[in-house]
């Protein structure tokens, strides 16, 4: 085409994408777009939780270290009584005063996937997160979304994590526990009694205390991404 102007001319081109290589353009895009897209949605969920987590424990030690000032060592505080009552009037006595929630309320959580619920006394997060605390004050259920915690034991090692505050814990049999617990704050949780890593020859289970090396076989993954500086390792067994 021909365009005549300023005593010139010019000459455009009429060459330009076609309908079939636009559609093979897109259609390139979209399957990149596909291939990539699972892989960062799983690097964010990733991302979130270990923020999460690392935060909820800087948290929660942060107001426990506030109130020794003014209520002694942990280790003579009085632990509540097995009830959604009396740990309220625990975390009122030594917590409420160092730790900023949105709300407070009794909530139903599945511990235990054979469908056990326990009504625990559970506190919200300005964040959106929660934790439901049981056993006398030492088992603490956390989520990274607080609507999750009815639900714990489903979502357990990719948005619901166990910790525990056991300041004076001293079963010497379980040495690796003694080392998460004793005179520290709210830790990731390890269980004090002896967990299956493996199968014998026979097929018949192999007990132990847990280990560092055994921290999976006993779902205690907010303490294998705490050892692994609070980001989620490399081998973690479960997707997000």
């Amino acid at each position: 085409m021909k365009i005549r102007g300023g005593g010139q001319t010019r000459f455009l081109s009429g060459k330009g994408f076609t309908l079939a290589e636009v559609l093979i353009t897109l259609g390139v895009i979209g399957v990149v777009a596909a291939m990539t897209l699972p892989t960062l949605i799983q690097k964010h969920r990733r991302s979130v939780v270990e923020t999460s987590l690392k935060k909820f424990y800087t948290t929660m030690n942060q107001a426990i270290n506030l109130s020794v000032v003014e209520n002694g060592e942990t280790k003579y505080w009085g632990f509540a009584a097995d009830n959604a009552v009396s740990i309220e009037q625990f975390y009122n006595k030594y917590l409420k005063k160092y730790t900023k929630v949105l709300k407070t309320d009794v909530t139903n959580v599945k511990i235990h996937k054979n469908g056990t619920t326990v009504s625990l006394f559970t506190i919200y997060f300005t964040d959106g997160s929660g934790a439901s605390i049981g056993w006398m004050g030492h088992d603490w259920y956390y989520c990274v979304n607080a609507k999750d915690l009815p639900d714990f034991s489903d979502k357990r090692g990719t948005g619901c994590f166990m910790f525990g505050f056991y300041p004076t814990y001293s079963n010497s049999d379980a040495a690796y526990t003694v080392k998460t617990y004793f005179n520290k704050g709210v830790e990731p949780y390890i269980g004090g009694s002896q967990i299956e890593v493996g199968r014998d020859e026979e097929g018949n289970p192999i007990m132990a205390f847990p280990t560092e090396d055994t921290l999976y076989q006993g779902r205690y993954y907010a303490k294998a991404i705490q050892l692994n500086g609070w980001k989620i390792p490399d081998d973690y067994p479960l997707k997000f």
